[in-house]
C-alpha cells in the first residue's frame, strides 16, 4: 500500500515538473530575447572563464623551436677537451653558441580549454544582458546595391550603426546576407556571427551590436533551457527577499511595543 502511494506521489511530482517546464517554454516563446535577458545579473568570473576559453581555443599552438639535438650539424667535437686553454665544448650547436639549439623553447601543443555547455550558454546570455544598451534589432538586413562598400556604409550610417567595432548577428536564412557580407569586407572592425559562432568575447568587444529578428529567435531557442532556470531562480530569490523583509518589519514592530 505504501509503495503504491509513493509511486503515485512520484508520478504527480513528475507531472507538475513537466507542466512547469511547458509553461516556462511557452513564456519564453512568446517573449522577446532582450526582454528575457535584460534582468540577468552578469557574473564576472563566468564571463572571464568564457572569454579565456574563446581566446585559448583560437590559438593555433604551432610555435616550434629546435633543441640542440634537432639542429643540423654539431656532431663533431670542435676541439679537444684539454690543452687548448679554451672552454670545453662538445658541439657547435650548444644553446650557448650562436646558431645553436634553444633551451626550453615552445613546441606545438593544444591550448584549448573546456567549459560546461550550460555554463557557456549562461555566459552568452549574461553577455547579451550586459550589452542590452548597445543592441539594435532589425527585422531584416538592409539591401546593398551591387554589394558596394559605399552603399553598405551609407546604409549603416543612416541607421546610426557605425560606432566601430560593430558585431552583426545574423541567421543563415536572412535575405541579402551574401551581398551584405561581401559589401562589408573592406570595412575594418565589422564582424559577423550566427548562433553557432557567436562568442562572449565578440559581444563584449563590440561597441554596437546589430541582431536580426530571425537570429534573435534562433538564439532564444538555443538559450531557452538556461533562461527558464534563471527566471525560476530569480523568482525564488525575490520571494525569499520579500519574506525576510516581512520578518524584519514584524520584529521591529514587536521591539517598539
Amino acid at each position: 500500500y505504501n509503495r503504491k502511494n509513493k509511486k503515485k506521489k512520484r508520478e504527480n511530482n513528475f507531472k507538475q515538473m513537466a507542466n512547469k517546464n511547458i509553461q516556462q517554454n511557452e513564456k519564453i516563446k512568446n517573449s522577446n530575447l532582450i526582454a528575457l535577458v535584460k534582468d540577468l545579473e552578469p557574473n564576472s568570473h563566468l564571463l572571464h572563464l568564457s572569454v579565456l576559453r574563446q581566446l585559448n581555443n583560437n590559438r593555433a599552438g604551432t610555435a616550434s623551436t629546435k633543441t640542440k639535438s634537432e639542429v643540423r650539424g654539431g656532431g663533431k667535437k670542435p676541439w679537444k677537451q684539454k690543452g687548448t686553454g679554451r672552454a670545453r665544448a662538445g658541439s657547435i650547436r650548444s644553446p650557448l653558441w650562436v646558431g645553436g639549439g634553444i633551451t626550453f623553447g615552445p613546441k606545438p601543443r593544444d591550448f584549448s580549454t573546456d567549459l560546461p555547455k550550460k555554463a557557456s550558454k549562461l555566459a552568452l546570455a549574461q553577455a547579451i544582458a550586459a550589452k542590452v544598451a548597445d543592441i539594435t534589432t532589425l527585422k531584416k538586413l538592409p539591401e546593398v546595391k551591387d554589394a558596394k562598400t559605399k552603399n553598405f556604409l551609407s546604409a549603416m550610417k543612416s541607421s546610426n550603426l557605425l560606432n566601430l567595432p560593430v558585431l552583426i548577428i545574423v541567421s543563415k536564412s536572412d535575405q541579402n546576407l551574401a551581398e551584405f557580407k561581401r559589401a562589408s569586407k573592406n570595412v575594418q572592425n565589422v564582424s559577423f556571427a550566427d548562433k553557432d559562432t557567436l562568442g562572449v568575447y565578440d559581444l563584449l568587444k563590440a561597441k554596437t551590436v546589430v541582431i536580426t529578428d530571425a537570429a534573435s529567435e534562433e538564439l532564444k531557442f538555443k538559450l531557452q533551457d538556461v533562461l527558464g532556470k534563471e527566471i525560476v531562480v530569480k523568482k525564488a530569490a525575490e520571494k525569499v527577499k520579500k519574506t525576510i523583509a516581512a520578518k524584519v518589519k514584524t520584529t521591529k514592530v514587536v521591539k517598539k511595543k
